[in-house]
C-alpha cells in the first residue's frame, strides 16, 4: 500500500515537475489596415446597437499585438480535460459574443442570445454537425457539441453583418490573445485597438519535450513552429503576420 501511494505522489509531483511554459507575442508588421464600420440593415435593436462599431476580423493594438488568435501546442499523448461549465456562444447587441471561442474538443458549447430579436445561428462546420437553427428570443439556450477539431465559422442568415468563430482544438494547451488586460478584466476589440499590447500569450504547464505551437487567426491563416519545451522554466515562440499562410479556397 505504501508502495502504491509513492507511485501516486511520484505520479502527480512528475506531471507538474515535467512541464514548462510556452509564451510569446503575436505582432503585425507594418501598418495594419482600417478596421471597416459596421452597419446593420435589419431591426431597430441592432441599428442602434450597432452605430458605430467597427469589424472584429483584424484588430490590432499601437503596440501592434493582434487579437483573437488562437495559440495552441499539440503535445503527444495529451489527454483532454473538459470545463466543468459549458463554454458559451453568445449573440450580443447583434454580435457572436465573444467574436472567437476557443474549446477542447469533446466539449459542449452553450449558443444563446441577450438579444431582444431573433438571430439564426448558422454554423458552418465541416468535420462537426452544421447547425442551422433560430433563436426567437432572449434566454433559450441551445447544447452544441464538439466533437472534432476544426475552425467553425458562424454567420446569422437574418443580419448578414454578423460572424464568429468556434475552434476546437485538440487538447487544454490553448489561449486566445487579446482577450484581457493586465488586471484580468475583458477588452473590447476597441480598447484593445487603443492598447500597447503586443499580442503577449502564455501556454501554462505544457509537458516537456517536443511540441508544434500553432497560431490562427481568421484573417491571416495558419502558421506553426516546433519547439523543444523544457521541464521547468519557459520557452518563447513568436509569430508575426509574416509568419502565417491563409488556406486557399
Amino acid at each position: 500500500m505504501k508502495t502504491l501511494m509513492a507511485l501516486l505522489v511520484f505520479g502527480m509531483l512528475a506531471s507538474v515537475a515535467f512541464a514548462g511554459n510556452i509564451t510569446g507575442t503575436v505582432t503585425y508588421e507594418g501598418d495594419a489596415p482600417e478596421r471597416p464600420t459596421l452597419t446593420a440593415t435589419k431591426d431597430q435593436h441592432c441599428v442602434d446597437a450597432v452605430k458605430g462599431t467597427k469589424s472584429e476580423a483584424l484588430v490590432v493594438s499601437k503596440g501592434k499585438g493582434i487579437k483573437n488568435v488562437v495559440i495552441y501546442a499539440r503535445v503527444r499523448g495529451a489527454e483532454v480535460t473538459l470545463p466543468e461549465k459549458n463554454p458559451v456562444m453568445d449573440q450580443k447587441d447583434c454580435a457572436y459574443y465573444p467574436h472567437v471561442l476557443a474549446v477542447p474538443v469533446g466539449a459542449t458549447v452553450d449558443l444563446t442570445s441577450q438579444d431582444p430579436v431573433a438571430h439564426n445561428v448558422h454554423s458552418h462546420a465541416q468535420k462537426n454537425e452544421a447547425k442551422n437553427l433560430q433563436i426567437p428570443k432572449p434566454g433559450i439556450v441551445i447544447p452544441y457539441e464538439i466533437t472534432k477539431a476544426e475552425q467553425i465559422k458562424f454567420t446569422c442568415d437574418i443580419h448578414d453583418w454578423m460572424t464568429g468563430y468556434i475552434v476546437a482544438v485538440p487538447n487544454n494547451f490553448f489561449t486566445v490573445t487579446g482577450y484581457k488586460d493586465a488586471e484580468d478584466k475583458w477588452l473590447s476589440s476597441d480598447a484593445y485597438e487603443k492598447s500597447e499590447d503586443k499580442g503577449k500569450y502564455t501556454l501554462e504547464n505544457v509537458p516537456a519535450g517536443r511540441a508544434r505551437v500553432i497560431a490562427w487567426h481568421e484573417e491571416l491563416g495558419t502558421a506553426h513552429k516546433t519547439v523543444e519545451v523544457t521541464a521547468d522554466g519557459d520557452v518563447s515562440v513568436n509569430f508575426t503576420s509574416a509568419d502565417f499562410e491563409k488556406k486557399a479556397e
